[in-house]
């Protein structure tokens, strides 16, 4: 079944005032095919010179897929802010997202170096696994074993692999916001106009929402989104504040994985207590009766610290100490999955999809909105006008000057 919806837009007033600034008047009119073509161009050309040196596809989805992709140099403008008219904002996301192609690690590699941290993380948190004491990187290995690259091609054969890939989605979601920060930093300062349009608005929501008790901000997702505005100059928040992840590190690191360790080790205690509620709600919504085997398989792995190489000593070196899931607080699951939604980059919604298992009742991702395919074959023909300016010279008398429009049926 597809994951999206055919939509044509709608003719709502667009809020382009910044982008008026290329076509005067814009911001009084409604979205309309000629305004969407407009907008390809406007976005083409700053993809043209904000990654000069590669060959971006910069494009109205027709079909499901993700906003912006790292590995396949692709941008799709998000149809679903200009159902609302929101042109000056899908111009600062699309503007972020070119930034990612520009600066950003590719996904699979992402994942890749989140791993270890993962594996830290389910080492540091006891769990009781059928009788038997155990972290929950041990409980896993019961299972079976899993790769970096399992989890981001989403082929696990695992009897955990939903949690799994929940675990590695929200930790993806920890960089996420701090690359954020990175690279809208990075933008030119002729650009930052769109970002800071868009930033004030979503503040705006987020206090809203924060002042209605709707945001736990001791929650993983809750903290991030709170350190996310801070970062921004909007609001405080102690955890963004902290000497080891200040703006200016960040903005420093020539990569993504220098600032990891830092991250991770002032993120480390809330990431840890959101791990253990993650496994402590997956096993309350599962019922698992022992058996010969399963304990066997337990105590085994109880035995053996072949799994745990040098992970104590990283974890000491990230002030990382053991606890139990038992005593880790409760996930929101309803707000954890909103701020997925909703701040979460496009770039891995297919990785989150994939943490929703079948066979229970947590809540489908949403509904990624497409153009349909009447309208895009519109917006396209505008692309076969050709301009072209003409003049006639008259012996004695004045030059006529005039303009023709070709429609070229072959372009």
């Amino acid at each position: 079944m597809s994951d999206s919806e055919s939509v044509n837009l709608l003719s709502v007033k667009a809020d382009a005032e910044l982008m008026s600034a290329w076509l005067g008047g814009v911001n009084n009119t409604e979205i309309s095919p000629k305004l969407l073509f407009d907008l390809q161009n406007i976005l083409r050309h700053y993809a043209d010179f904000i990654v000069p040196n590669k060959e971006i596809k910069v494009e109205y989805p027709t079909e499901g897929t993700p906003c912006a992709s790292v590995k396949e140099d692709r941008v799709m403008i998000p149809v679903d802010m200009l159902e609302d008219g929101r042109v000056d904002e899908t111009i600062s996301a699309v503007i972020h997202e070119l930034h990612h192609i520009k600066l950003s690690d590719k996904e699979d590699y992402t994942i890749g170096l989140i791993y270890p941290y993962a594996k830290l993380f389910l080492n540091s948190i006891e769990i009781n696994y059928f009788g038997t004491k155990m972290s929950i990187y041990q409980a896993l290995q019961t299972e079976g074993s899993f790769t970096a690259e399992e989890v981001y091609f989403r082929t696990l054969n695992h009897k955990y692999a939903p949690f799994i890939y929940q675990v590695f989605g929200d930790l993806f979601f920890v960089i996420n916001v701090i690359e954020d920060v990175r690279i809208d930093e990075l933008q030119p300062d002729n650009l930052k106009k769109y970002r800071l349009k868009q930033e004030r608005l979503a503040f705006a929501k987020f206090e809203d929402a924060f002042n209605n008790g709707d945001i736990d901000r001791d929650s993983l997702h809750g903290s991030l989104l709170s350190a996310l505005f801070c970062y921004k100059d909007l609001g405080t928040f102690p955890l963004a504040e902290d000497d080891n992840l200040t703006k200016e590190f960040i903005v420093n690191c020539n990569l993504p994985e220098f600032y990891f360790p830092n991250t991770f080790k002032v993120f480390g205690d809330v990431a840890q207590n959101h791990i253990g509620g993650l496994w402590k709600q997956m096993k309350d919504q599962t019922s698992e009766e022992d058996s010969a085997i399963s304990t066997f398989l337990a105590e085994e792995q109880a035995g053996d610290d072949s799994e745990n190489g040098n992970d104590t000593q990283d974890i000491e070196s990230l002030d990382i100490k053991k606890i139990k899931a038992s005593q880790c607080p409760q996930v929101d699951a309803e707000f954890a999955q909103q701020a997925r939604d909703v701040y979460g980059e496009e770039k891995f919604n297919d990785l989150l999809k994939a943490m929703a298992n079948k066979g229970d009742n947590s809540s489908e991702p949403p509904t990624k909105k497409v153009l349909s395919n009447a309208q895009w074959a519109e917006i396209q023909s505008f692309s076969k006008l050709k301009h072209v300016p003409c003049r006639e010279d008259f012996t004695g008398e004045d030059n006529l000057a005039y303009d023709t429009l070709i429609y070229d049926c072959y372009a």
